[in-house]
C-alpha cells in the first residue's frame, strides 16, 4: 500500500511519466525554448515608463532608472548552442554600461523550464561592443569567466509570457564591503514586445541592498528601429546642413545633428513612444534645441506607423523603419 500511495503523490506532482509523455514533455519543452530565443533577440527600452513617471510626478525615491538592454545572440560554442551578448546601459548613453554578460539558455527537464545560466567578464572593457564586433568572443571559453553558483535563472511559459525566477536563496555571495552574505533574486515577464525585470537584493539580516522601493519591475519595450535624415539651415549664411543616415530606436533614443564633416549644431532630434491623456499611445518625433528643456517642434502619429517625419521650413526630418 505505502508503494502504491508514493506512486499517487509520485503522478500528482508530476515527478514520474510514462516515455511517451516525457517525449511529448521534451518536445514541448525544446518549443518553448524555440519561442523565447525569437522573443528574447533584440533590444529593448524602459523610457516609456520613466516618461511617465516624470509626467506623474512620483517620487524621486520610486522612479525608475532609465535602462536599455541590448539582448544579441553570439555563436561562443564553448558556452552552448543558444549563447547571447548582454550589454545593458542606463540614461539612454551607450557608454554608461552597467551590466555586461554572456547569457547560456538550455532545457531544463527536471524542472520543466528553460534554465538560464549567466556568465561575467573578467575584464569587462576587452568586451564592449561584441555584438557589433564578434570576433571579441572568439576563442572564450568558461575557465576564462566567472559564474555564481545558484545564481541561473529559470523560465516557465504561461500563455503568451515566460515567467523568470530564481530559487530562493540560491544566488548569493559574502559582499566585500561589509563582509555579510548577500542574496539575489530575478523576477522577470517576458512577451513577444516587452521584458519586465524586478532585480533585488538583501544582506543576510534582511536590509536593504538595491532593487526597486516598491518591488514595481523595470517594464521595457521592444525596440523598433528607424533610419532617416534631418535638414537644418544655417542662420548665418542660409545654407543647409544636411545629415544623412540617422539611426534611432522608437523608445527615446536621442542624438545631435552633425553633417559629414563632423560640424555640429544646436539641435538634436528624438524618436519616442509615449503615452498621453487616458493612455493613448503615440509615435513621437521631436526636435531639441540647447538649452530648451521643452522640444521646440514635434509630431506624432500611431505607434505601429513604418514613417514619420516633420518639416518647419528651416528643420526638416524623416525616418522610416528599418526592421
Amino acid at each position: 500500500m505505502k508503494k502504491y500511495a508514493l506512486l499517487i503523490v509520485l503522478l500528482g506532482l508530476g515527478l514520474f511519466c510514462s516515455p511517451a509523455q516525457a517525449q511529448k514533455n521534451d518536445k514541448k519543452l525544446r518549443q518553448d525554448l524555440d519561442t523565447m530565443l525569437t522573443w528574447f533577440t533584440g533590444e529593448f527600452d524602459n523610457f516609456q515608463q520613466v516618461w511617465t513617471e516624470q509626467r506623474d510626478s512620483v517620487k524621486k525615491e520610486l522612479l525608475h532608472e532609465h535602462i536599455h538592454s541590448i539582448f544579441a545572440r553570439v555563436n561562443v560554442p564553448a558556452f552552448g548552442e543558444h549563447v547571447f551578448y548582454v550589454k545593458q546601459y542606463m540614461d539612454g548613453n551607450p557608454n554608461k554600461i552597467y551590466r555586461q554578460r554572456l547569457y547560456a539558455f538550455r532545457t531544463n527537464p527536471q524542472e520543466n523550464a528553460v534554465q538560464l545560466d549567466i556568465w561575467s567578464f573578467t575584464v569587462d572593457s576587452l568586451y564592449y561592443d561584441a555584438h557589433l564586433k564578434p570576433e571579441k568572443l572568439s576563442g572564450l571559453s568558461p575557465d576564462k569567466m566567472t559564474m555564481i553558483p545558484g545564481c541561473a535563472v529559470y523560465w516557465v511559459r504561461q500563455f503568451d509570457k515566460f515567467i523568470g525566477y530564481m530559487k530562493p536563496k540560491a544566488c548569493n555571495f559574502i559582499s566585500k564591503r561589509s563582509g555579510k552574505k548577500i542574496f539575489i533574486t530575478d523576477s522577470l515577464q517576458l512577451t513577444r514586445d516587452e521584458i519586465w525585470i524586478r532585480d533585488e537584493a538583501e544582506d543576510e539580516d534582511g536590509n536593504y541592498v538595491f532593487g526597486h522601493r516598491a518591488k514595481i519591475p523595470h517594464q521595457l519595450k521592444r525596440c523598433r528601429q528607424f533610419s532617416g535624415w534631418m535638414v537644418v539651415q544655417m542662420s548665418h549664411n542660409n545654407e543647409y546642413l544636411t545629415m544623412r543616415g540617422i539611426n534611432l530606436h522608437d523608445q527615446g533614443a536621442k542624438v545631435r545633428c552633425v553633417d559629414s564633416k563632423g560640424q555640429k549644431t544646436k539641435y538634436w532630434i528624438e524618436l519616442s513612444q509615449v503615452v498621453y491623456g487616458k493612455g493613448q499611445t503615440v509615435l513621437k518625433l521631436a526636435i531639441y534645441e540647447d538649452g530648451k528643456e521643452e522640444a521646440i517642434a514635434y509630431t506624432w502619429t500611431n505607434p505601429e506607423a513604418r514613417q514619420i517625419g516633420i518639416n518647419m521650413r528651416n528643420l526638416q526630418s524623416g525616418m522610416t523603419l528599418v526592421n
